[in-house]
Order: C-alpha cells, then structure tokens, then sequence
C-alpha cells in the first residue's frame, strides 16, 4: 500500500490541483503544507456555497473539501459530483458512526460524498463577557429567542447574539434549518424571528467565532472546533443538536489520477491533522493513533461522549438539500434585509411587556405575527402562496437553478415580510391604545366627580354669603 502510495505521490508531481472548499483560513493555511508534499501545484479556492456550481461548470476542479452535507447533498442530486475513486483508505473507512452514516452511496452502489470531519453544533460563549454582563449561559435555541436577551439589548443597546448570514455560511444555515426541525417549521421561523431581532449579523461562522470571542456579543451558534480553538466555553443545545459531517468529494470533470491521490490523503495525513485543529476525525479510530496529539485527542474523546449523549437529530442530508435554497434565500430577504424593522417592532414589543403594557398572551400574539411565513405571489404563476415547508420544497430547484426566479421571489417575500411587520407594529399599537384607554376612564370619572363636588361647594358657599349679607342688612335697618 506505501508502494502504491509512492507512486502516486511521484505520478502527481507532474500533476496540478485545485480544491475548491469552504474551510475557514486557518485551516487551509494549516492544510496547504501538507497537501503540497503530494502536490507541489496544489491551489486550494475557498468560495461561497451560492457559487460552487458556476465553478465546478467552469472546469478545473479537481476535489471539494468542506462545507455542510447539504451543500454536497445538493450537488450530488443535481449531478455535479462523479463517483469517488475506489481506494483503500475509502473501503477502510466505517459505513456509520453511531446513527450517522459516513459515506453518501448512490443506487449504483458508489460513493459520492464521504465524511472526512465531525462538527457538532453548540452555542458558543466567552465566560469573562458574560460575567461582565451579569448574564448566565443560555444552553438552548429556544433560550436564544427568548424576551431575556431581547432585555439585556434594551438595557445596553448592544445585540447579544452573533449569527453568520446563512447565504454566507453552509453550517449557519444548517444550524438554522435545525430549529424548524426541532420546534416544526411554523414555530421553528418564529424563534428564528425572534433571535434574528437582537443578533448581530456577520459573513462567515468564523467571524461568528472571533466576535463572541472578543466579548462584542454573549452568545454564537457555531460549530464545535471553535471552541476549542478560540478558548471559549460551550453549551451542547439541550433542546437538539446534530452533527455536521465535513465531507470531501470529487466533482464531475476532474482529473481521477489526481482526485485519487487527494483522496487517499484526505482520509490518511488529513485527517491526523485535525486532531491539531480540535476537529473529530470522520474515523474516530484515528484519535487512538500514535501519532496525534494525545492531550487534543482527549479533550476530542470527552467531548465527543457528551455529543453521543445530547438529544441529537441526525437530520438526513437529502432532507436539508431538499428546501435548502429556498430556506437561505427566504432567511436573508426577510430577516436580514428587514432587520432594522423586525428589531424596531420586536423590541418595543418586549418593553411594553416588561412595563406592564401589554400581556403575555398580547406578547405572544405578536411574535407568531412576526415569525409567520408570509403570503406571496408566486412570480411565474400569479398564484398567491404561503410559504410553507412544501412550497419550500416545490420552489427550491428553482430557486437555486433560476437567478431571474430567485430575485423575482426575493423581492416577494421580502415586501410580504415588511407589511407583516408593519401590521405586528401596528397590533401592538392598538393593544397599548387599548390599556391607555382603560386608564384614561377612570380618571375621567374622578376628575367628572371632583368637579361636580367642587360646584356643589361653589353653590352652597355663594348661599351661605348671600344669606350672611342680608343678615348684616337687617340688622344694620333695626
């Protein structure tokens, strides 16, 4: 097997590379020497996920190297990846681990995507920031959207939550599609309502990482690696988690001597490297190598007990694909496009509460206005429609494949979303006109009471002085 890898590697001298993939900086900057020991040519693209399939068109790219499943998932069903060569190293490789399946064969028996790294999803937290703020570590999605943290933003004007824009980041919009799953689709967009009002947008899940980290907002869902890296503390959502596989795969057109070679290394030399980077190895056997970091392989066997023990979905990648597009488009334009608007109505909406102005059950009524998906007019048909899981589904090829659809059904929802807001801002308007009201009554009554009083006093006091004037008269003529 070391002959044949010898050879290989000689062969690929000759050979040049590229990778396209969405691992952060410091990964590629860590993974660049290595894979230039097997390929001195080697260019290693990292792209947006929006734009992978225009380059995989363009030619040239010879492997893809990270990113969520649903991004691979979704390459795969619409024929952009070839099958992986049959190397050793892939049959080595365990079909699962636990209930997660590691390869993505197809119904000719090949495999397609397999996973290279395991990341599981956490809400990340710098535990000098939140002891600052007085705050304690929120451990659930759920807790992310709650009127608490909606309170320390009204209190500090300082958004305490940190999200990269799905369209930016395969594993934000994961994240995000896993609350829709856990709470179901109509509450699931409701929570990711509320936490969109009070979070801090950025471009990528590493400037998620590097914003908790310097203490500029309490809380990131981000991937679990980050962590580590980062020396932050973490919580595992209690109310459901999952596990983001890192995949590598080999795009349609490439060059299958050099997609082998990459192959062999990612599943070998690569993956002992992610041991250095707090990453799980696709094959946990991998932590027990002598040749990986004994101290960074424990803290990755710890951790990976507590992943194993958490409440964790494993939602099928061909399930998340399946409204993926459609998920990340309909995210940006209504819920980051209309931020300032969401958090404008969400906020006044939790201080009317917090003042007593509004009820609970008044409260509640405005966050399903805000987080309902919204009614639009379909932009190829004229048919009005909710935007429900399945229109999500029906519409998401579409999206995805149709950039004339897509801005069409963008500007849809996004304008569908601004009156829904309007409409939440002005419900919460008639409902603190409603509480005026009632106080205002009362004190029109007594101020009615007082002044008939006072005029009752006026008359009997006039009296009493006419009365003690003719008294005076009287006397004065006898």
């Amino acid at each position: 097997m070391r002959a044949l890898f010898l050879l290989l590697a000689l062969a690929a001298l000759a050979l040049s590379a590229t990778i396209l993939t969405r691992a952060d900086q410091a990964s590629i900057d860590a993974a660049l020497p290595l894979l230039q020991r097997y390929l001195p040519d080697v260019k290693l693209v990292p792209a947006d996920p929006t734009q992978w399939r225009a380059l995989i068109d363009r030619g040239g790219v010879d492997f893809l190297w990270a990113g969520a499943p649903v991004l691979y998932e979704a390459l795969y069903r619409e024929g952009y990846l070839a099958p992986m060569p049959d190397v050793p190293e892939l049959r080595q490789l365990p079909e699962r681990l636990g209930g997660i399946p590691l390869k993505r064969v197809g119904p000719d028996g090949r495999v397609y995507y397999v996973v290279y790294g395991l990341l599981g999803y956490v809400i990340g937290y710098n535990p000098e920031a939140l002891g600052k703020a007085g705050a304690r570590a929120v451990c659930s999605w759920r807790g992310l959207a709650s009127p608490n943290l909606t309170r320390y933003y009204l209190e500090t004007g300082v958004k305490p939550l940190a999200i990269a824009r799905p369209t930016k980041s395969t594993s934000s919009a994961a994240m995000m599609q896993l609350v829709t799953e856990i709470y179901g689709w109509e509450e699931g967009w409701r929570y990711l309502a509320s936490m969109a009002a009070v979070a801090r947008f950025v471009d990528s899940s590493g400037a998620v990482r590097d914003v908790v980290k310097r203490g500029e907002a309490l809380f990131g869902p981000m991937v679990d690696y980050y962590v580590f890296i980062a020396g932050l503390d973490y919580c595992i959502p209690t109310d459901g988690t999952d596990i983001l596989f890192d995949p590598v795969a080999v795009p349609r057109g490439a060059n299958m001597t050099t997609a082998a070679l990459l192959t062999r290394v990612f599943l070998t030399d690569m993956e002992k490297r992610l041991v250095d980077r707090y990453i799980l190895p696709g094959n946990p056997a991998v932590l027990d190598s002598p040749d990986v970091n004994k101290t960074k392989a424990a803290v990755l066997k710890n951790h990976l007990e507590k992943l194993m023990g958490a409440r964790v979905l494993a939602v099928p990648p061909e399930k998340s694909a399946s409204y993926y597009y459609s998920f990340i488009y309909y995210y940006e334009a209504t819920l980051v496009d209309l931020q300032d608007l969401l958090t404008d109505v969400w906020t006044r909406a939790v201080q009317a509460y917090l003042a007593g102005k509004i009820t609970e059950a008044q409260l509640r009524d405005i966050w399903r206005l805000l987080g309902a998906p919204v009614n639009f007019t379909d932009p190829d048909t004229g048919a009005r429609r909710t935007f429900t899981y399945q229109v999500a589904v029906e519409i998401n090829d579409k999206v995805g494949r149709d950039p004339a659809y897509r801005d069409k059904v963008y500007q849809a929802w996004r304008e569908a979303a601004r009156e829904r807001y309007q409409r939440a801002a002005q419900l919460l308007e008639s409902y603190m006109s409603a509480v005026n009201t009632k106080q205002t009554q009362p004190q029109q009554v007594a101020q009615q009471v007082n002044t008939q009083q006072n005029t009752a006093l006026i008359i009997i006091v006039s009296v009493l002085a006419v009365l003690a004037v003719v008294v005076l008269f009287i006397k004065r003529i006898r």
